[in-house]
C-alpha cells in the first residue's frame, strides 16, 4: 500500500478509467502536499502501461502521511444553485455556484463584445477586462450544473459523502491505495472498507454509476457483450471508485457546447504525463477554449480546434520552459505533445427529449503526430505558426454548408489520424471554396501558405520534402497561384488584373491525376497556355509580371510523378498552388 507506483486497471475501455487514474493522481498529490508541503511533494506522473494507467511518484507514499484522524477537503467542489437549501451543503466542502457562474460568463461576454476593437489591447482596459474573466473551468461547473444532464444530484450525492464522517477520512484513504496498489486491483481492500463504511451511520457503500462518469453502463447497456436488452436500473459501483471520478473529471474533462443545443464531452488520455506540467497546459488550453466564439462552435469544427488549441497550449508550455535553458535533446518527449498525451475520448450528449440529454456517441481522437523532433525554441515557435495558420483556416469553413461539412471531416480525418490522403482531399475542395468565397464578395480569405505547409511536411511527413523542394514543383505551383487565387482576390479588391482567373483549375487537375498520363497532358497544357497569356500579355502591355515556365519545368515534374504517383504530385501542387504567400498579396 505504501509504495512509489499505482494501478488503475482499463476495465472499461472509456473515459471512467481516465476519470479514476486522474482522481487517484489529484488524491496523491493532495495528500502528499498535506504531509510535505506544496515544495517538497514529490513528482507524480501519469502513464499508460498498456493493460493499466500507472501513477508513479518521485518517492513512495509514506504511512506517516495517513495519521489517524486525517482530514482535508474534498477536492471535488459541490455544486449549488438557486434551488439549494443551506443545510443540504456539506461542512468543510468548497462548493461551486452554477447560477452564478453562468451569470459571470455572460457579464465577461457582454463586456468583452463592448470593449474589444476599441484599442484595449495593452491598456488599463484590458486588465479589466481579465479582471472580469471566468474561471477556466466554468464549462464543466455548467455542463455538471445543466438540470438535463441529470447528473447533479449524483454527482453531488457522491463528493457530500467525503465530509459525511471526518473521522473516517484516512480509512478512505487508505483503502484506495491499497486497491490500486497492484496491476490487478485488489478486492479485499473494497471489502474490508465496506465492513467500515457500514458499521458508520449514513455512509453509502455502493453508488448509483451514472452515465457521465461511467459512459459504458447506460440503461440498455449493461452487458459485457451484446447479447442482451436490459432495461433495469443502472449497476451501482463501490462509492470509493466514484469519488475518484468525480475528483479526476476536474483534471481532465473539457466540455463544450456544440451546434447550439449539444454537449461534447473531451476527456484527457495520457501516455506520459507529468502532474505538474499537466496541470499547466491545462489552464492554458481551457483559457483558449473559453476565447473561442461560441456563435459557430459546431461539431467536426468542435473536434478539430480542440485538438489544435491542445497543442497549442502545451507549445506555449514548451516555449516558456525553453527559456528556463531545457535541453531538447534530453527533454525531447516534453516539447512532443504526441508523445505525452494520446488524445481525447469524446462523448457526445444530445437532447433526445426536452428533458434529458442522451450519449449518442464515444469515440476518440489522436493527437496529430505534428511536431516532429524540435530542436530549438525556434521550431516551437515555427510549429506555433503552423498551428495559427491551420486554425485561421479551419475557423472559417461553414460546417452548415454540406461542402463545408464535407471539408471538415476530411480535415479531421487528417489531423486525427495522421491521414495525409485526407489533407489532400481537403486542400482539394478548399481550392473551390476559396474560389467561391472570393466571388461572393469576400475581401480576403485564409489560406495555407507554401512556408508553412513545408514545414508541417518537414515535422510530419518527410518522404514528401523531396517533392516540395523540387524547383520545377515551385515553379509549377506558383504558376498555378497566379493563374488562381493571386487574380481573384484582386478582382474581389478592385485592383488592378493584368491576368484572368483559371477557375476549375484545381478539380480539373485532381480529376486528371487518376491516370498518370492524362495528368501530364492537362498540366502541359495549362503550363503551355499559361506561357502563352503572358507572351500574349507583354506584347500588348509592354508588362509582364509573372515568370515563365520552363521545358525543365515539366521535365522534373514527370520525373516527381514517376517516383512518387501522379495523385500524390497532383494533391501537392494544388495545395501549394492554392496557397499564398504574405508578400505576394498585392500581386497582379
Amino acid at each position: 500500500m505504501y509504495q512509489d507506483t499505482y494501478f488503475v486497471p482499463k476495465r472499461t475501455g472509456t473515459y471512467a478509467d481516465v476519470f479514476l487514474a486522474f482522481g487517484l493522481a489529484t488524491m496523491v498529490d493532495r495528500l502528499a502536499r498535506q504531509a510535505k508541503g506544496e515544495f517538497a511533494r514529490p513528482r507524480i506522473v501519469i502513464a499508460d502501461a498498456g493493460p493499466y494507467y500507472e501513477i508513479r511518484l518521485s518517492e513512495p507514499v509514506q504511512e506517516g502521511w495517513i495519521p489517524d484522524g486525517l482530514f482535508f477537503r474534498s477536492p471535488a467542489p459541490f455544486l449549488i444553485n438557486r434551488r439549494t437549501q443551506a443545510d443540504q451543503v456539506p461542512p468543510d466542502t468548497p462548493t461551486r455556484d452554477v447560477d452564478k457562474t453562468w451569470e459571470q460568463v455572460r457579464a465577461y461576454g457582454k463586456s468583452r463584445a463592448a470593449l474589444w476593437g476599441e484599442g484595449v489591447r495593452g491598456s488599463d482596459l484590458e486588465q479589466q477586462l481579465r479582471d472580469q474573466e471566468p474561471p477556466g473551468d466554468w464549462r464543466v461547473v455548467a455542463f455538471l450544473g445543466d438540470w438535463r444532464m441529470q447528473a447533479m444530484d449524483i454527482y453531488n450525492r457522491i463528493v457530500a459523502q467525503w465530509a459525511t464522517d471526518r473521522t473516517l477520512v484516512a480509512e478512505h484513504l487508505r483503502a484506495i491505495l491499497q486497491r490500486f496498489a497492484t496491476p490487478e486491483g485488489d478486492e479485499s481492500a473494497l471489502e474490508v472498507w465496506k465492513k467500515v463504511a457500514k458499521a458508520a451511520r449514513g455512509l453509502r457503500v455502493q453508488e448509483t454509476a451514472s452515465q457521465l462518469l461511467n459512459p459504458h453502463q447506460g440503461k440498455g447497456l449493461n452487458e459485457p457483450k451484446a447479447n442482451a436488452l436490459r432495461m433495469d436500473n443502472i449497476k451501482d459501483r463501490p462509492w470509493p471508485e466514484e469519488f475518484l471520478k468525480a475528483v479526476g473529471l476536474w483534471a481532465s474533462l473539457f466540455p463544450r457546447q456544440v451546434d447550439g443545443k449539444d454537449w461534447k464531452a473531451y476527456v484527457l488520455a495520457p501516455l506520459r504525463l507529468d502532474w505538474h506540467v499537466h496541470q499547466e497546459v491545462m489552464e492554458r488550453f481551457r483559457r483558449y477554449l473559453r476565447d473561442e466564439r461560441r456563435r459557430d462552435e459546431t461539431s467536426l469544427k468542435s473536434d478539430v480546434t480542440s485538438l489544435l488549441l491542445f497543442i497549442r497550449a502545451w507549445l506555449d508550455y514548451v516555449e516558456a520552459a525553453s527559456g528556463d535553458g531545457v535541453d531538447f535533446d534530453a527533454d525531447l518527449d516534453f516539447a512532443v505533445p504526441e508523445r505525452v498525451v494520446a488524445g481525447f475520448y469524446v462523448a457526445q450528449f444530445k437532447p433526445l427529449s426536452a428533458n434529458a440529454y442522451t450519449m449518442v456517441n464515444l469515440s476518440f481522437l489522436h493527437l496529430p503526430r505534428w511536431t516532429g523532433e524540435p530542436r530549438s525554441r525556434a521550431d516551437v515557435l515555427a510549429l506555433k505558426e503552423v498551428i495559427d495558420e491551420h486554425l485561421s483556416v479551419i475557423r472559417e469553413v461553414d460546417e452548415v454548408r454540406s461542402d463545408g461539412y464535407n471539408l471538415l471531416q476530411a480535415y479531421r480525418d487528417f489531423v486525427a489520424g495522421n491521414r495525409w490522403s485526407a489533407f489532400f482531399e481537403f486542400a482539394a475542395g478548399y481550392s473551390h471554396e476559396i474560389i467561391r468565397r472570393y466571388n461572393t464578395g469576400a475581401r480576403w480569405v485564409p489560406t495555407f501558405s507554401p512556408s508553412q505547409l513545408r514545414r508541417l511536411i518537414m515535422a510530419a511527413n518527410k518522404p514528401l520534402l523531396p517533392i516540395v523542394e523540387n524547383e520545377g514543383f515551385q515553379n509549377v505551383a506558383y504558376a498555378i497561384r497566379y493563374s488562381t487565387v493571386v487574380p481573384q482576390s484582386r478582382k474581389a479588391r478592385n485592383l488592378e488584373m493584368l491576368y484572368d482567373v483559371r477557375y476549375g483549375l484545381g478539380a480539373e487537375l485532381k480529376r486528371k491525376a487518376t491516370v498518370r498520363d492524362e495528368f501530364i497532358v492537362a498540366l502541359s497544357e495549362f503550363m503551355q497556355s499559361y506561357n502563352q497569356e503572358n507572351s500574349q500579355k507583354l506584347e500588348g502591355t509592354r508588362r509582364q509580371m509573372r515568370r515563365n515556365l520552363r521545358t525543365t519545368d515539366i521535365d522534373q515534374i514527370v520525373r516527381l510523378v514517376d517516383e512518387y504517383g501522379s495523385e500524390v504530385v497532383a494533391s501537392l501542387l494544388i495545395a501549394y498552388g492554392y496557397a499564398r504567400e504574405p508578400q505576394e498579396t498585392d500581386q497582379p
